[in-house]
């Protein structure tokens, strides 16, 4: 099994899932279920991969508060490691409204105060004992990483949610690129997501810009990925959605587990499909990711055994109910 790194910042979610949205002046939405948990973009990535049974590291800057502490036993709970990470500062913190009626969500940020990660916090030696790094953003930093991975004959991976000049610099730094529809709709225009047709053309064009591995993520529609093995569209599944928070993070997670795992690209894009679909099932980012058994499980017979789901359900019910 292969290592996995990461660099990118958690954030403390307090998650809250309501009726509706309210939408007019002084209108008001009954809350039906909230949740603290962690989250940001590498960070549930690697809660992820931790919890398929991968083997995952976290670098970078967390909070030196309560919401820090709660993130590293979270880490700590899905087996990640983060002897590489500095305490300092507050943590960043998000509120996440999850409506019913859309099954959307709506988040209310506020970021970090910690000190800048720098180039000198960097301990190249651990970067280099893993073989996949996995990015959320194009900074100093993040080039700086990749240059060591590359170095040590290891894969960049990189989480293209959102589409910035900056990430489509880095690309031929990079070996695993996964986008978002919001990602590949700024490239292609608004819209372009709808039409299947092109989809091997276009993943063509970001490939030939440098990633070996190409994948987009359209939703429950599915997933499209372009590699030296062919093109290939891994169908989404159908499931009762609770919560869509975090969908795209642990779809990331699960992808680089099962290439670590030596999963063909296509069948990587098959498996993740399959674990961000269990994961929409729960709220939040993390209370729903499911074990390797249960995807497997899923993927067979189109249902799984929750009990896990439930035993993470009531760890995150309320703050501080993290043992």
């Amino acid at each position: 099994m292969k290592k996995i790194v990461a660099y990118g910042t958690p954030f403390m979610d307090f998650l809250v899932g309501i009726d509706h949205l309210p939408t007019k002046k002084d209108e008001g939405a009954w809350i039906q279920q909230t949740s603290w948990q962690g989250g940001g973009k590498v960070a549930s990535a690697l809660a992820a991969v931790g919890q398929l049974g991968g083997i995952a590291s976290m670098t970078g800057m967390i909070g030196a508060d309560t919401y820090g502490d709660f993130l590293l036993d979270d880490f700590h709970y899905y087996h990640v490691d983060t002897s590489h990470m500095i305490q300092d500062g507050k943590n960043a913190f998000s509120v996440v409204l999850s409506d019913k009626v859309t099954k959307g969500r709506n988040i209310l940020g506020r970021p970090s105060t910690s000190r800048a990660y720098t180039l000198e916090d960097i301990d190249p030696a651990f970067i280099a004992s893993h073989d996949i790094l996995h990015l959320e953003r194009a900074d100093e930093i993040s080039h700086r990483l990749a240059d060591i991975i590359h170095e040590a004959g290891g894969l960049v991976a990189f989480d293209g949610d959102g589409y910035s000049e900056a990430t489509q610099a880095m690309l031929p730094k990079i070996d695993i690129f996964i986008g978002s529809e919001f990602y590949y709709n700024s490239l292609f225009g608004e819209g372009a997501s709808a039409d299947s047709s092109k989809y091997e053309q276009n993943l063509a064009t970001v490939r030939a810009l440098g990633p070996k591995i190409t994948v987009f993520t359209f939703g429950d529609k599915g997933s499209a990925v372009l590699s030296d093995d062919g093109y290939y569209f891994a169908p989404g599944y159908s499931v009762e959605v609770v919560d869509t928070v975090g969908a795209g993070d642990v779809y990331h997670g699960a992808y680089l587990f099962a290439i670590a795992k030596g999963m063909s690209p296509a069948d990587s894009a098959q498996f993740a499909n399959a674990v961000a679909a269990l994961k929409c099932t729960g709220i939040g980012g993390r209370s729903a990711i499911p074990n390797y058994e249960m995807t497997i499980e899923f993927m067979q017979t189109g249902s799984c055994d929750r009990t896990l789901f439930e035993q993470k359900r009531l760890r995150y019910e309320s703050f501080g109910n993290n043992k």
